[in-house]
């Protein structure tokens, strides 16, 4: 199956990965793939990427990309294929699951007619793209990756998307334990999703977080992006990034913006969308919680903007035991910009946010508790604070040392499939 042994510790090796989300240029998203498949390029891998153009969070395309059933091109190095996919996506989970299902085909029959891989990586959610894994590996005579963000039907339920007992979850439930035991490897971002992945029935088993990317202070940055925002220099501002949806909890923030009092210096910013974006423009507009900014999902430059004007970050999901094994892209955002954050969600989040010098709540009244401290913290000290959250995101999440271990792990699945495919030839 993998073939020569000789080339596969000398690079010149190829991945095909399947995944829905991948942001398009300078678009709001997560770039933790686009960073580590950059770094395997840079090792000299040949990396395909298919996915589609519609941004998950704003249900928008790009207008190159629109009325034009595939689009090709290299982006860091990667060769992308963006596969058209339909919209509507917040607009109902019928609309939600039209669009899961016509990507799934679409990515499919684009894969196909791609050079052969060395490696497949599939991408869960959504879990509709999971069978592509064992239809490709076998197509192509090569092994394949399941990584798993999120679990699936579980977190489903949790948000009140489905029902445990109900015909859909059942089947869900049956993809995801048939495909989680065929793959060859199940990648997870986080320790904590393992015993989960294990209860689907996956054989192999590996951890690969994100990266915080480094994102250097810059004076300059911070006061003309604070100037736009209307911040003065004696406020503290708190920044939650990211999506709104009906997991993150906004609801939570609503009612601790309302418990801080008036004279308290702090100004909070979110900036996302998903499908919680209009009952939340709803309820400041209705509350009139002046203090709190509502801003749309931004490009990626303008995160940076963001990132550089806040002091502290928000991290916000609804209380459910399934998140507190999760380590969001947001949490790495805000330690690669040097901030410390606070966190609603126990477990892992909980220990990162105190271990890198931020916070914790469990309520909205403890979050107002909160924000009042952290308002109250001299600049130097929230700024020291920043620095010990950096330190931490670069020992514990730094992206050379990620984009080397996925290189090895990759390394090592050729290699136990090199050794099974010469037995099975002896055996003839």
């Amino acid at each position: 199956m993998a073939g020569d042994m000789s080339t596969v510790a000398s690079g010149g090796r190829r991945v095909l990965c399947v995944y829905q989300h991948a942001p398009t240029p300078g678009a709001a998203g997560i770039y933790r793939h686009r960073q580590y498949f950059a770094g395997l390029v840079r090792r000299g891998w040949t990396v395909d990427l298919v996915s589609t153009p519609r941004n998950y969070m704003s249900g928008e395309m790009p207008d190159r990309y629109r009325r034009r059933g595939l689009v090709t091109e290299k982006i860091d190095g990667i060769d992308h294929h963006w596969v058209w996919s339909p919209g509507g996506i917040h607009r109902s989970r019928v609309s939600r699951a039209a669009n899961y299902g016509a990507f799934a085909l679409a990515s499919a029959l684009r894969a196909l007619t791609l050079p052969r891989p060395d490696v497949v990586m599939i991408y869960s959610p959504p879990l509709t793209l999971a069978p592509l894994g064992p239809l490709l590996a076998r197509r192509f005579r090569c092994p394949w990756i399941l990584e798993v963000r999120d679990i699936w039907p579980e977190s489903a339920v949790s948000v009140g998307w489905l029902r445990p007992e109900s015909a859909a979850y059942r089947g869900l439930e049956a993809v995801a334990r048939r495909t989680t035991e065929r793959a060859d490897l199940v990648l997870i971002p986080t320790p904590g999703l393992e015993p989960h992945v294990r209860a689907h029935g996956a054989r192999s088993i590996m951890t690969l977080t994100g990266a915080a990317i480094p994102r250097p202070p810059n004076a300059a940055r911070r006061a003309a992006a604070r100037a736009r925002l209307g911040v003065a220099d004696s406020e503290c501002l708190f920044l939650y990034l990211g999506a709104i949806g009906v997991a993150n909890d906004l609801d939570t923030l609503v009612d601790a913006v309302r418990r801080v009092p008036a004279d308290v210096p702090a100004r909070i910013v979110v900036a996302g969308d998903g499908s919680g974006r209009q009952a939340l423009a709803h309820a400041l507009e209705t509350q009139q919680l002046e203090r709190l900014t509502l801003l749309s999902a931004v490009p990626r430059d303008q995160v940076d903007d963001l990132l550089a004007a806040a002091d502290v970050g928000l991290h916000l999901l609804r209380p459910d035991p399934i998140f507190e094994s999760a380590l969001p892209s947001k949490v790495l955002d805000y330690l690669g910009a040097h901030l410390p954050f606070i966190t609603t969600v126990g477990g892992l989040p909980r220990q990162i946010a105190l271990a890198s010098g931020g916070g914790a709540a469990r309520s909205a009244r403890e979050l107002a508790e909160g924000i009042e401290h952290w308002s109250a913290l001299p600049a130097e000290e929230r700024r020291r604070r920043g620095e010990q959250a950096f330190a931490y995101g670069q020992r514990e999440y730094g992206i050379e040392a990620g984009t080397a271990r996925l290189e090895a792990l990759l390394i090592e699945l050729l290699a136990d499939d090199s050794r099974t495919d010469e037995r099975n030839t002896a055996l003839v």
